[in-house]
């Protein structure tokens, strides 16, 4: 459990193999809601996060997750660099060269963008690429934002869904400077 003095920013990489993207895409819709654009843990019942869970957990996945705990602070924009650097030292590290980002504002995704640029002009990643999409549009990003909701219902005291999923985590590190 965290102390109140202290935040932690999570972010999950999901590595699926690009020919079952369309299919699990496929295999993904189906566990909308009329109405809903995408899957949120947060706007999720009880009985459909054990359903959308255990639909997560039966597709070959691996996961990586990045962590940075820090004091609090409202500006987190910082822990988000730090935990995608680590991220992309991870996936680099596994041969994955493409990452897709979920959208936030427009502003953002291009900071993310000019990151790695940098990043790359020092020598480092030079061979990874990052989109962003958003998470309406493509049903794989609902996976991490699944992963991370079964995380943090286990640090709430709730293991069950994490039990599932956590058979499919590759790597669980922290990122540099993280408490």
């Amino acid at each position: 459990m965290r102390s109140p003095e202290s935040q932690e920013y999570l972010i999950c990489a999901t590595i699926l193999e690009r020919a079952q993207f369309e299919q699990l895409r496929n295999q993904l819709l189906p566990l909308l809601l009329p109405g809903q654009i995408k899957l949120h843990r947060t706007d999720e019942s009880a009985p459909r996060r054990r359903s959308i869970v255990k639909t997560i957990s039966e597709i070959e996945s691996i996961q990586v997750i990045v962590t940075n705990s820090s004091e609090k602070s409202k500006k987190t924009e910082r822990y988000r660099r730090k935990c995608l650097e680590r991220l992309y030292y991870e996936l680099v590290e596994l041969k994955v060269y493409h990452l897709t980002l979920e959208s936030r504002q427009e502003a953002q995704n291009r900071k993310d963008i000019k990151h790695l640029a940098a990043l790359q002009s020092s020598g480092v990643y030079r061979g990874l690429r990052i989109s962003h999409a958003r998470g309406g549009d493509d049903p794989l990003l609902w996976i991490p934002d699944v992963v991370l909701g079964a995380l943090n219902a286990t640090k709430q005291g709730n293991p069950e869904y994490w039990d599932l999923l956590k058979g499919n985590v590759l790597s669980f590190c922290k990122a540099e400077d993280s408490l």
